[in-house]
């Protein structure tokens, strides 16, 4: 299957060219025939003309509103003989890729003005207004120069406007070149990465404004605008895009005389850049869902919340005497003494008030979040009473009761209800800088959806999601990535050691720090007996080595084991006794931050910690940044690893050829969706992608779990699917 050619529903039903109310029935406001909606489109558009006479709305530089199908393709070959390279900007009536419209297009270089392309603009009664050429005379002329991979293409957030043409014209942008969104984050993670702020900042000198006049435009699709007003919006983007663009280059490029700045040109231009064509494809396919199974779940939690509930209210029940007592309880339950344990508020006046308990938090001193409730726990364990014993089983029911709670509308009741008809799938969007590490987010503005947040102890939720007809789902997961990194970057002998010869590394530690045979410190003897003393030594040492690269601290570890924070930290000191060059890395990388207020991964991405230059140390900005500095590069490193495997794994003709389909992403796991008649051979092909790449940035041997599943976290049928011919 060729790349352009994506198997999408490309089908729409007939409608007139100038009436295209059917194409916007969808939204709400578009429903003209209701007075209100007819109110609130006559209100915005005079505010909107009024700052056009103001002179706040008004255009950056020349612009040109472009009519007709002649003067467009004018335009366009002047691009193509002159820069070779221009920003297009898409305009749509929303967010929504599957169902809102194309509107206009805006087009920029400095060879011509500014350029507004409207087709799709009307009146309050969805007909087409005169002075513009029809969707398809733009699409026309537009497609040649979009599939045209000598004209560079540049935009601000391109990677929407790349599936917005793509799902509505069928046609892929053949050189996205530059994103000034993305190449904002490789810049300077730690600032707004907006279109106006940046330009604003970085080509205003901060004397402009952050103002977006699109704010103003929210709710109201811009087929409303009239062309004259909109053309002015519109052409500025470009402007400005172009603009930011010229700015950032003179600091991401190949030939920089400074090497930070030529490794962070590699990050964005053999990271980042080539990502938004994975992403992109990865979003449009969506994941098809078992909705008879979602339904199923429905049923077994709603049934869980109300018994924990239950149980809370029987337990509070003893309380009711001073709940009537107290005034605001009384007043918030309408004088029924019923908590709604999804109250913060009434929570806070059953725990504190009722219950008198102590305040755990100075910065929360009623706080009611997971954290604190945890502290309230350890406190009851503490003194051993059965009163006690009773709070903490109040505690653990009204924690699952809020878990409950949020699964089933998050997930559970969330999920079929944001299925796309027009794909039978649920769409989410991968952010590529979703931490500021580099590592993946998962969200969506429209589904809401995140595919990253799913508890990973609540396996059935994942379980919704299935392979389609005739596809498995064929998973890859990286084995102790981040150890292996830290391994890497430490030049620990003995961790490389063990990854070298596949030995297991928490083994090893446990034999170093503890001073006993290797096989004492595994969980199974030779035999394949089990061994609880070994489980324990490898289970500490496991937690020291995260606790480490995640700076949880000595008190955090010794509460893992309900041991003191002493007896963690006389672990921590041994094992750093043991592994001394952790340690040296730890206070590189320490050293590294404080003098030049940023730390990098092995591809030279940037993780900037400015607050470690701070000569206070004991402010808490100085310590939280203390606290991600290591852990900055060991997850950044793992996010490089992980974002090069993708493209690998994509541009790798066997890709295409076996009709493979990246779906999900979640950390250390890739999953793909391959015809059962591929299984193997796309299995092969993403394991075999996965530690190849791996193996190439650290330079020690990847472990690649490989599954085949009908739905996520089902039964694994990698032994009848994967075993040898």
């Amino acid at each position: 299957m060729e790349r352009e050619k994506v198997d999408l529903n490309m089908g729409r039903e007939d409608v007139s060219l100038d009436d295209i109310s059917s194409r916007l029935a969808h939204k709400k406001v578009c429903n003209i025939s209701v007075k209100r909606n007819q109110n609130t489109l006559l209100k915005a558009l005079d505010v909107i003309g009024e700052l056009v006479k103001s002179g706040r709305l008004k255009a950056e530089g020349e612009i040109e509103v472009i009519r007709t199908p002649e003067r467009l393709k004018k335009f366009m070959d002047t691009y193509v003989k002159g820069y070779g390279e221009y920003v297009l900007d898409v305009e749509t009536t929303g967010l929504d890729i599957f169902n809102d419209i194309l509107v206009g297009i805006c087009l920029y270089n400095p060879d011509l003005p500014s350029a507004y392309v409207p087709f799709n603009h009307t009146d309050l009664n969805n007909v087409r207004v005169a002075g513009q050429m029809t969707e398809e005379e733009c699409k026309e002329v537009m497609i040649p120069y979009l599939t045209d991979p000598e004209l560079k293409t540049i935009n601000h957030n391109i990677k929407f406007d790349a599936k917005v043409l793509l799902w509505n014209w069928g046609a892929r942008i053949a050189n996205i070149f530059w994103d000034t969104n993305l190449a904002g984050w490789v810049l300077n993670e730690n600032e707004k990465h907006g279109l106006k702020p940046m330009y604003n900042k970085y080509i205003l000198d901060g004397k402009g404004s952050d103002e977006d006049f699109g704010d103003l435009f929210e709710g109201i699709p811009c087929n409303y605008i009239p062309i004259e007003i909109f053309s002015i919006y519109g052409a500025n983007d470009g402007f400005k895009t172009w603009a930011l663009y010229q700015f950032q280059k003179q600091f991401l490029r190949s030939d920089h005389p400074r090497k930070d700045y030529r490794r962070l040109y590699y990050v964005f231009k053999e990271i980042e850049m080539p990502l938004v064509d994975v992403c992109m494809d990865m979003e449009l396919r969506g994941v098809e869902i078992r909705e008879d199974y979602a339904q199923e779940l429905h049923e077994i939690f709603t049934k869980e919340m109300q018994e924990v509930e239950a149980k809370c209210d029987e337990y509070v029940a003893q309380f009711e005497g001073y709940i009537k007592e107290h005034s605001a309880l009384m007043r918030l339950t309408k004088g029924t003494c019923k908590i709604n344990y999804n109250s913060p508020q009434q929570v806070a006046c059953l725990f504190y008030d009722i219950f008198q308990l102590k305040s755990v938090s100075r910065k929360e001193p009623r706080g009611t979040g997971d954290k604190i409730i945890q502290q309230h726990r350890n406190k009851a364990k503490k003194a051993g009473t059965k009163k006690g014993e009773k709070f903490i089983e109040f505690l653990d029911n009204y924690q699952r009761y809020k878990e409950c709670t949020k699964l089933l509308s998050t997930y559970i009741d969330k999920i079929p209800a944001v299925k796309e008809p027009k794909t039978n799938a649920v769409h989410t969007t991968f952010n590529q800088y979703g931490a500021r590490t580099g590592r993946f987010s998962s969200s969506d503005t429209i589904t809401k959806v995140n595919l990253q947040n799913i508890p990973s102890h609540e396996k059935r939720i994942r379980k919704i999601f299935r392979a389609r007809d005739g596809y498995k789902l064929v998973g890859g997961d990286f084995s102790q990535i981040e150890p292996r990194v830290l391994a890497y970057v430490s030049g620990d002998e003995a961790m490389m050691d063990a990854y070298r010869h596949d030995k297991d590394l928490y083994a090893i530690m446990g034999s170093q720090v503890y001073k006993l045979p290797y096989e004492e410190c595994r969980e199974f003897y030779p035999d394949g007996s089990v061994n609880p003393a070994g489980k324990e030594r490898r289970t500490t040492m496991k937690s020291v080595l995260l606790g480490i690269m995640y700076e949880r601290g000595a008190a955090a570890i010794g509460e893992q084991f309900d041991r003191s924070a002493q007896w963690a930290q006389e672990l921590i000191d041994n094992f750093y006794k043991s592994f001394p060059k952790i340690q040296q890395l730890r206070l590189k990388v320490e050293q590294m931050a404080e003098e030049y207020g940023y730390v990098t991964t092995i591809c030279g991405r940037k993780r900037r910690l400015p607050d470690m230059q701070l000569s206070d140390h004991d402010d808490y900005r100085y310590q939280e940044a203390h606290r991600q500095s290591l852990n900055s590069v060991i997850q950044g490193s793992s996010a490089d690893i992980m974002k090069l495997s993708m493209i690998a794994l994509y541009k790798d003709p066997q890709y295409k050829a076996l009709d493979c389909h990246m779906l999900i992403t979640v950390h250390d796991e890739l999953i793909m969706e391959v015809p059962e008649r591929n299984v193997k051979a796309g299995a092969d092909l993403l394991v075999n992608t996965m530690k190849r790449v791996g193996h190439s940035l650290i330079d020690l041997p990847m472990s690649v779990d490989a599954e085949v599943n009908d739905y996520w976290y089902g039964e694994n049928l990698a032994d009848e699917f994967l075993e040898e011919e």
